[in-house]
């Protein structure tokens, strides 16, 4: 015959060790001792238990065999029972907690403090900056003093084309961070995100991880230009070298190749700039010689032309290129004897380094 628990005399609680795998266990007695407890809960060598109970504050406090728990307004009931020669004291958000090993994992620690996904722990320290516990890691508790604790929800900023958003969660979808900046997604845009590692096209679908090094901005360009035709597919009049094309594509770069006339250009449309210029972003053009990668690759042209934020003069770069009709800007930058053009090693994609180089040093 199945029993009936009268719920006036019999009480359940929720004990788990240091794994914090709940199980129930029934008590007859709403003042039970933590003797009464680990005998409830079946464990042997009890003389070697350490009972700790949460309470509803949120303070946990370790129980003597001899002294009494009081269940009557506390539900859930819940214990942590394990071996312990001493307990490891620390402070969490106000709450006093004490654990029975000397080390506790984040995860852990998120579930005894109550402390949500999208928050960070902090470690307070004097004297210097307070130190985040990253996911995944763990708390050394063997340190002299009580650890003071501390969780902070974190806002995520990114700048969709100059429109500052922030996000509780790290994570973000294109088409989200759209609607968040007052943008259609529906509209067609091509969007490009720019982070430490470069740039990329994206889509609307693709998740955005703002905890990546280096995160800064989408830029978005209609689909479409002003008289309402769809813009033309990038050109591809020559092939790159395949390092450079996978490299490009891997970027996610609005890129094409061009004959105009009997010189062979590359064009990076929308190439983002270092703050202190007149605009946010080019198309760079590099001219690529018939016998690339054996003749070298040299200079840069800039559309529209470039000029400092703060005034100075651009030295070099007063000649005028046109580029299938378009007058481009051309910076005379060349190498140096110290490294100077190896068609072993060099190609596209460390030309394009060399650019970023020049393009930092007026700014810098």
């Amino acid at each position: 015959m199945t029993k009936t628990i009268d719920m006036k005399d019999e009480y359940i609680l929720q004990i788990a060790g240091t794994d914090l795998n709940y199980r129930s266990v029934v008590v007859a007695d709403h003042t039970p001792t933590a003797l009464q407890i680990l005998k409830a809960g079946g464990f042997k060598d009890l003389d070697q238990k350490t009972v700790i109970q949460i309470l509803p504050t949120g303070d946990m406090e370790e129980r003597r065999p001899a002294e009494n728990c009081d269940l009557a307004s506390r539900k859930p009931n819940r214990f942590i029972i394990a071996d312990a020669d001493c307990l490891f004291r620390f402070i969490l958000d106000d709450s006093h907690l004490v654990w029975p090993e000397d080390s506790i994992s984040e995860e852990k620690l998120r579930v005894i403090g109550n402390v949500n996904d999208k928050a960070d722990i902090f470690i307070r320290r004097e004297d210097e900056v307070d130190e985040v516990l990253n996911k995944g890691g763990t708390l050394d508790l063997t340190a002299l003093g009580t650890e003071v604790l501390y969780s902070k929800s974190s806002r995520w900023k990114l700048n969709v084309q100059g429109v500052k958003i922030e996000s509780v969660d790290p994570e973000i979808s294109v088409s989200d961070a759209l609607r968040q900046a007052e943008f259609d997604p529906d509209q067609g845009w091509i969007i490009i995100l720019k982070s430490a590692s470069g740039k990329r096209q994206v889509d609307l679908d693709f998740i955005i991880d703002l905890r990546e090094p280096g995160i800064e901005k989408l830029r978005l360009t209609p689909k479409e230009i002003n008289n309402g035709e769809v813009i033309a597919e990038n050109r591809r009049d020559f092939k790159l070298l395949p390092i450079d094309e996978k490299h490009l594509d891997e970027m996610g770069a609005d890129w094409e190749t061009i004959v105009d006339g009997a010189r062979r250009w590359f064009v990076y449309h929308a190439y983002m700039l270092p703050g202190g210029y007149n605009v946010e972003q080019i198309d760079l053009a590099v001219e690529v010689p018939t016998n690339y990668p054996g003749g070298q690759l040299d200079m840069f042209f800039c559309y529209p032309a470039l000029t400092l934020s703060a005034g100075n003069i651009i030295a070099q770069t007063q000649t005028i290129e046109s580029i299938k009709g378009q007058s481009f800007q051309r910076w005379s930058r060349h190498r140096g004897h110290s490294s100077p053009w190896n068609p072993q090693k060099d190609n596209l994609i460390t030309h394009l380094g060399l650019v970023e180089e020049s393009l930092l040093r007026e700014v810098g």
